[in-house]
């Protein structure tokens, strides 16, 4: 028995270890989503991001403002 309580809490450990994102890191992901939305957007600033971790799933939310939709050609 004790030994899945050690089992269970290494688990919770890396599960943690791994949703971690540091501020740096979010902030250089946001930058690289900003530059691919402004091939279709006129973005009003940076992108927002969240990120929720349940059950080793990662739901990850981006979410920006934009003045306008560019027009673009769609290759067939």
């Amino acid at each position: 028995m004790e030994r899945t309580d050690g089992f269970e809490r290494v688990n919770n450990l890396l599960q943690a270890d791994k949703s971690v994102m540091t501020d740096a890191c979010k902030s250089l992901v946001l930058q690289d989503f900003a530059e691919k939305f402004n091939e279709y957007f006129d973005l009003m600033g940076l992108p927002r991001m969240e990120i929720a971790c349940k059950n080793g799933i990662y739901s990850v939310t981006v979410a920006f403002r934009a003045e306008r939709i560019k027009k673009f050609n769609v290759l067939k």
